[in-house]
């Protein structure tokens, strides 16, 4: 695969680098707010997955395994020495399968509500969204599925209806691979590879399986901050900062 230069924006003063890996048809863009409550402690690097905000698909084929790659590739080529991965939804799966392919060294790896493994109702979504792909009207049909299933009533505001717009905005390509690829994750063959220290924050309704999750990573660490929809890092940001430091502080320190 071609290697892809992704752009990026960087914050922060401190020495540990972090870099923060959006979710699906999202962008970098998302994390401005946690950078702010972190950027004492951490250098933050947020970046633009292929096919999402400022970084163009080029030649790039959308796949879990490609999409990992380039994050490897960005630590590489950034020279970052054991970086923290933090990644939302599908940027937690993402940051996952990057740690486990002994390539880097990552210091940790923090999944926000990625679905990895995937929860049984994470599975039918994505299969129900399947069955739109070609529908003239699937974009319409996808913005309703993820104000209902991402977001609480009480969070649907103007910046639930912004990060739809944004979603529903991604090119064909983005949209479809999630979907129609989510069912080839192998958690069972991957999870285990990852031998930092993990930390999965789940929401209202976790998007993994939590039970499977613990049995195949003994050393995870799970939270859950149950009164926040799917996007806790942009309704529950004082929360999700308090609980990365605490994490990193108690399980690799500075």
């Amino acid at each position: 695969m071609k290697r892809v230069a992704l752009q990026f924006e960087v914050s922060g003063t401190g020495n540990v680098p972090l870099i923060c890996v959006h979710g699906w048809g999202c962008d970098g863009g998302q994390f401005e707010e946690l950078s702010r409550r972190l950027e004492a402690e951490f250098r933050i690097f947020r970046v633009d997955l292929p096919g999402h905000g400022r970084t163009a698909f080029n030649d790039f084929t959308p796949g879990f395994a490609n999409y990992a790659q380039t994050i490897v590739d960005f630590v590489v080529d950034q020279k970052l020495q054991k970086p923290v991965l933090l990644g939302h939804s599908m940027g937690g799966v993402l940051s996952m399968l990057a740690a486990g392919l002994g390539q880097i060294q990552p210091r940790a790896v923090i999944n926000l509500d990625g679905s990895f493994p995937p929860a049984d109702q994470t599975l039918v979504g994505q299969r129900t969204i399947r069955g739109w792909l070609d529908q003239p009207d699937f974009r319409e049909r996808l913005a309703g599925a993820l104000r209902e299933s991402y977001f609480l009533p009480s969070e649907r505001d103007e910046r639930c209806e912004a990060i739809i717009h944004m979603m529903c905005s991604a090119p064909e390509a983005v949209l479809r691979f999630l979907p129609e690829q989510i069912e080839d994750l192998r958690p069972e063959r991957d999870m285990p590879r990852v031998t930092a220290p993990v930390l999965y924050v789940a929401s209202a309704h976790p998007r993994f399986d939590s039970v499977k999750a613990q049995r195949l990573i003994p050393h995870l660490q799970l939270n859950r901050i149950p009164g926040v929809g799917h996007f806790l890092h942009v309704y529950a940001v004082e929360q999700v900062a308090a609980m990365v430091k605490s994490f990193l502080g108690e399980n690799v320190g500075r």
